[in-house]
């Protein structure tokens, strides 16, 4: 009996019926990624990377690869296609009522493997136990060049203008659709879960590094596409020549693809306590994303002692 009703499923419209409703579900899923509202929740942070990666998605402008994800939409769609070429007479007998079966298999199968592909995501963002923190073992007491650079809502800024507060200093550009996005999102990610009065110290300073091609507007866009906001974000340009010299002595290595115009960089991220000293490095290691938030949050505290030690001794 299993032999025979195997052998009517290939024969008969058992394939081709269960592909259809494995795609029509399919479909559905890619369909509700891509026009997925920006949001700072799992689901917008699920499908912004989702684009990112397969389509090389800019939350700045919302634009894509429209013929990437036409692609991924019609490969099933070939595929079923073929099936139903193949299965014609099998389907034209086919009593649809009857077909349930194979239609619920095909369902349950593309459900199946859409929540597979959503349980490994959220696996992926469970980090795994950590090493303590090292704090003061891998602390340092650097002092940062000095400068003055123009934010995206052109307003001029400085390090010693953010003394008291515990800055976070790193390094993007616009067009970059590979480490940018993700330097952005995990800093975004780290800003919505730190304790108000922790995150109500903290200022973000990301660095042009391709200065010679952003202007004001670009910038403003950048930061308004991943939901930041001013003075909290503020993303830093100024004179190329000048630029490219403090991004050398903050060792932002960077490499330009002379063929595609795209730059090879470094992702760090880089803390500066409210002394004004640098007193991290990280970068986007999975172990340095779960020491960056401990790090934020003992440089705050210490911020939040200096200021009352100066208010009683005052």
């Amino acid at each position: 009996m299993t032999l025979h009703r195997t052998r009517e499923f290939f024969v008969g419209a058992g394939l081709p019926v269960f592909l259809l409703a494995a795609s029509a579900v399919y479909e559905s899923f890619l369909l509700a990624l891509v026009f997925a509202p920006a949001g700072s929740g799992w689901w917008g942070e699920f499908a912004q990377e989702f684009k990112i990666w397969c389509f090389s998605y800019d939350p700045g402008t919302g634009g894509m690869e429209w013929s990437a994800v036409g692609m991924m939409l019609l490969e099933p769609l070939f595929i079923v296609a073929a099936a139903v070429l193949l299965w014609r007479e099998a389907l034209r007998r086919v009593r649809w009522r009857a077909s349930w079966r194979p239609a619920f298999a095909g369902a349950v199968v593309a459900v199946l493997a859409a929540v597979s592909l959503l349980a490994v995501d959220r696996r992926s963002r469970v980090e795994d136990p950590l090493p303590p923190f090292p704090g003061e073992r891998i602390r340092t007491r650097i002092t940062p060049p000095a400068f003055r650079l123009v934010d995206q809502l052109e307003r001029e800024v400085g390090l010693e203008d953010l003394r008291g507060r515990v800055v976070l200093m790193t390094g993007v550009y616009a067009a970059c659709a590979t480490t940018c996005p993700e330097i952005l999102i995990e800093t975004r990610r780290l800003l919505d879960t730190l304790p108000a009065p922790a995150r109500a110290r903290v200022s973000v300073l990301a660095l042009s590094l391709n200065p010679e091609y952003e202007s004001t507007s670009i910038m403003a866009g950048m930061a308004a596409g991943y939901g930041f906001q001013h003075p909290e974000f503020r993303y830093l340009n100024g004179e190329p020549g000048l630029m490219h010299g403090l991004l050398e002595q903050l060792q932002f290595a960077r490499v330009r693809n002379p063929r595609t115009g795209a730059i090879d960089h470094a992702n760090l991220l880089i803390l500066i306590d409210a002394r004004g000293e640098i007193a991290y490095r990280f970068n986007l290691n999975p172990r340095h994303q779960g020491w960056l938030r401990e790090a934020v949050l003992q440089l705050t505290a210490e911020a939040v002692a200096d200021e009352a030690a100066l208010v009683g001794a005052e």
